[in-house]
């Protein structure tokens, strides 16, 4: 048995050029195996159904919402409704359940494993991911919001039923009596994290991936706005992942072989730089008389 499983939850987002770089950076760099958890809407003649491992789908659902009516009794659906405006109801109670889904059915298969990486579908990759080590929970630095990024997480697989249990966590009494001002999901899965004794196990490495989307695709929270230039519809839904996923790779490789190794999205990375950096030289005034030509 391989010492590590990558974990694919969610809804299979970001197209075949996304997956491709976590075959090549994460699945084959690390000899890992590959799990996927989503729903049966989706169509199984992609890569990612003939890659996999273990594939655990369930029925699509109309509401989330009938699941936690069905598993919970507590006060998870006050505690959601915190976050109304942040994505903690429409995208967190979602993302949630497959956390719970994992806990409750698949404990037995991710004990079989020394280490689990818990993820996205739409992470898109442009370096090698770092090897698992020592009995920590590794997390990539930037997009905390207030609390901890909760899109990818390196963990050993002993601290799993804590790790996924977020769903208990929020249907208690206790979390909704400290619910933060700002409550989103990253500070939701810090107070788990907190609750649950596990947050001076978290350590923080250099990011290298960003979330992608393409063009059209639904999405529960962020609509994404930057097309990746060259591509035909690859989107960059959060632009500070992917700039400081570019940053590090440079700052790692320097910039001849990141266009070596990134050709397309280097050169995005370069655009982008030089927008922000020629913006900051075009008064405000002259800024909004553009704006409005656009409109």
């Amino acid at each position: 048995m391989k010492d590590c499983l990558v974990i694919l939850a969610g809804s299979p987002r970001g197209g075949e050029k996304t997956w491709e770089s976590m075959y090549k950076y994460v699945l084959n760099h690390l000899d890992a195996d590959l799990a996927i958890c989503c729903s049966d809407k989706w169509d199984q003649n992609i890569s990612l159904f003939r890659k996999a491992n273990y594939v655990w789908t369930f029925e699509e659902m109309d509401n989330y919402f009938d699941y936690y009516n069905e598993h919970f009794n507590g006060s998870w659906r006050e505690y959601l409704d915190t976050g109304k405006d942040t994505g903690l109801l429409t995208s967190g109670s979602v993302h949630f359940v497959f956390k719970d889904m994992i806990r409750k059915n698949y404990l037995n298969i991710l004990h079989q494993y020394k280490y689990i990486i818990y993820t996205r579908f739409d992470q898109y990759y442009v370096d090698y991911h770092p090897q698992p080590a020592e009995n920590n929970i590794y997390i990539p630095e930037g997009e905390d919001y207030k609390g901890i990024c909760d899109r990818h997480a390196v963990f050993p697989s002993e601290l799993s039923r804590d790790f996924l249990g977020i769903c208990e966590f929020i249907d208690t009494a206790d979390a909704t009596r400290e619910v933060p001002i700002f409550n989103n999901c990253e500070t939701t899965f810090k107070n788990h994290m907190n609750k649950v004794g596990l947050i001076n196990k978290i350590k923080r490495f250099d990011r290298a991936q960003f979330t992608s989307n393409l063009k059209g695709e639904h999405t529960n929270w962020r609509v994404a706005k930057y097309k990746v230039l060259f591509t035909k519809n690859l989107m960059i839904k959060y632009p500070g992942e992917f700039m400081m996923s570019f940053n590090n790779l440079i700052k790692k490789y320097g910039l001849y072989t990141s266009i070596t190794k990134e050709s397309v999205l280097t050169l995005n990375y370069l655009y982008l730089r030089f927008k922000i950096s020629f913006g900051k030289l075009i008064p405000v005034n002259i800024k909004k008389i553009y704006k409005n030509l656009d409109s």
